[in-house]
């Protein structure tokens, strides 16, 4: 079963609340869901829509095409999205959009009957759609309210009792327990489970909604949560309570992590772990600030001056966010480092279900040393593990952007700068050896043809390996240190395709510069939206 819903209106009418409302409420009867949001820079007008999916099998990702039923709320919906409609589709709308494929529902006049608003519209059709496909009025009311109250119970009485027939007779499922999160959720709770302290952030879509996610439970899990007047306050006040012993992440987008290079070059020299969440959007410049894209990913294995070592990781689907940004937080306090998780807008605004979240298998840990002795060595020169003291705590802690000596006094000793360097560095072998432990890669499908990608592509791809048999995928986590072992996978491979959401092939460079295979066959695209399996699929039949 494959139902897919799209409802789209103006900014400010509701488009989102009404598809979040219908995928719960989807779910609380045991269906699977996938609900993506498509929006635009503005608060009020333009067109907005989501596209929800809904199976009663696991689905990774949403679709643009046999659309099942449009939820109209205005009319640039109908005339936008009518084409994608199947032969037997329909668009669920009031008497004033026009449309020969409408199923009419008196909406405006049910809430002057009620004594409604008038943007209570969305709830209506809504709950139209939810006696269309068969359903009890029960559950919709259920869903709803909580947060619209009595209001809710009227209007559903009023749907109930107009005559409109029952499509598609959807019968409830059994009634498994399921998460239902975005990758902004997935990244603000796995940080919360990281043991995070602060989060600081100046707004930047798409990595604002982990600022408002954070901000909404600070007080129930004691973060300080706090947006500075900039990007470079953010980075900079970062590294000074993370230096004082603190766990601290930050957020942006591509312009203002770009603000950000100096600071994290600083990371790098003075050792200072920081968590830096970077959300890409359509660039470059300003770019189409709410769309997604995947063109930023050798500026984050390079942003900075000088050699330095790092961590980046890139989930691919809101699981995987909150597994990785737990992983992230091991790794940049471990081994004192800037660690990146790398998403995009597609991944940080979709939702989809989960039957069940996995943790990793590692402490959360300050890796501070509490009891540091005497004569405290901020920077010795030793390949095992270097707990951090906490300034002021048994222990004169010194830090600096200069290079420094073994107690943190800077020097410019060329002798001591060469092995202060080469110590930096082999934190990379160490790191390598110890991310395997965490899958940096994994292989879905059992064809002899592979598709290689990373971040939020791994969504589509996954539901077009259950479309066709022949190909099977391969998904990169880690981007640097990059595994090398992948080698054998792809020479192994009958045919090897590159997928990406750019259109130089970023992965593809990285792994000809590490392992020196070239992939001659891609399919890439920059167009500000993400891939759709039937898209994908059109792509590889041919290859």
């Amino acid at each position: 079963m494959d139902i897919r819903i799209i409802i789209g209106g103006q900014a400010g009418q509701g488009i989102d609340f009404a598809a979040d409302t219908l995928s719960k409420a989807f779910i609380k009867e045991g269906y699977y869901v996938f609900n993506y949001r498509y929006y635009q820079s503005l608060i009020k007008g333009g067109h907005n829509y989501n596209a929800i999916r809904v199976s009663d099998e696991k689905i990774n990702s949403h679709e643009e095409k046999n659309i099942d039923f449009i939820i109209a709320l205005d009319q640039n919906t109908v005339n936008i999205h009518k084409n994608k409609l199947k032969e037997d589709g329909y668009i669920i709308a009031d008497k004033k959009i026009i449309s020969d494929r409408k199923i009419e529902v008196p909406a405006s006049e049910i809430i002057k009957e009620v004594g409604g608003k008038p943007l209570d519209e969305n709830i209506v059709l809504i709950i139209a759609l939810w006696k269309i496909l068969g359903f009890n009025k029960d559950s919709i009311i259920n869903v709803l309210k909580e947060k619209l109250g009595e209001i809710v119970e009227k209007y559903a009485e009023k749907i109930y009792n107009t005559n409109l027939n029952v499509i598609k007779n959807l019968k409830s499922l059994e009634k498994n327990p399921r998460y239902y999160l975005s990758g902004s959720e997935g990244v603000a709770l796995g940080a919360i489970a990281a043991g995070l302290d602060i989060y600081l952030a100046y707004p930047m879509t798409p990595a604002s909604p982990v600022l408002h996610i954070l901000a909404s439970l600070k007080d129930k899990y004691n973060i300080l949560v706090y947006q500075p007047d900039n990007e470079i306050g953010v980075i900079n006040i970062a590294l000074g309570a993370s230096y004082a012993g603190a766990k601290v992440m930050i957020g942006s987008s591509g312009g203002g992590i770009d603000l950000m290079a100096e600071a994290i070059s600083f990371s790098g020299i003075s050792e200072i772990p920081i968590v830096i969440y970077w959300a890409q959007r359509y660039g470059p410049g300003t770019g189409m600030a709410t769309h997604t894209s995947q063109a930023d990913l050798l500026t984050a294995l390079h942003i900075g001056h000088g050699e330095f070592p790092r961590f980046v990781i890139a989930p691919g689907d809101p699981a995987d966010a909150f597994y990785r940004t737990i992983e992230a937080f091991y790794f940049a306090y471990k081994y004192r480092i800037p660690a990146i998780i790398l998403s995009d807008l597609f991944l940080a605004e979709s939702k989809s279900t989960f039957d069940q979240i996995e943790y990793p298998d590692v402490p959360v840990d300050r890796f501070i040393d509490l009891n540091p002795l005497e004569n405290y060595k901020n920077y010795p020169l030793v390949d095992t593990e270097v707990r951090r003291a906490i300034p002021g705590f048994k222990a004169i802690v010194k830090s600096s952007s200069y290079e420094h000596d073994e107690f943190g006094l800077e020097t410019e000793d060329p002798e001591i700068g060469q092995k202060m360097s080469e110590k930096r560095l082999r934190k990379i072998e160490r790191i390598y050896e110890e991310s395997k432990m965490f899958r940096p890669y994994e292989i879905y499908g059992k064809g002899n043809k592979l598709i290689v990608s990373w971040g939020s592509n791994k969504m589509p791809i996954l539901d077009l390996i259950n479309y066709t048999k022949e190909w099977k995928y391969l998904h990169i986590y880690q981007l640097y240190p990059f595994l090398t072992d992948i080698r054998d996978i792809l020479e192994d491979a009958k045919k090897v395709v590159l997928v990406e959401n750019n259109l130089t092939g970023q992965l593809g460079k990285i792994i000809m510069k590490e392992i020196g295979f070239y992939i001659e066959d891609k399919i890439l695209k920059h167009n500000g939206e993400p891939f759709t399996a039937s898209e994908l699929y059109e792509k590889v039949k041919y290859i």
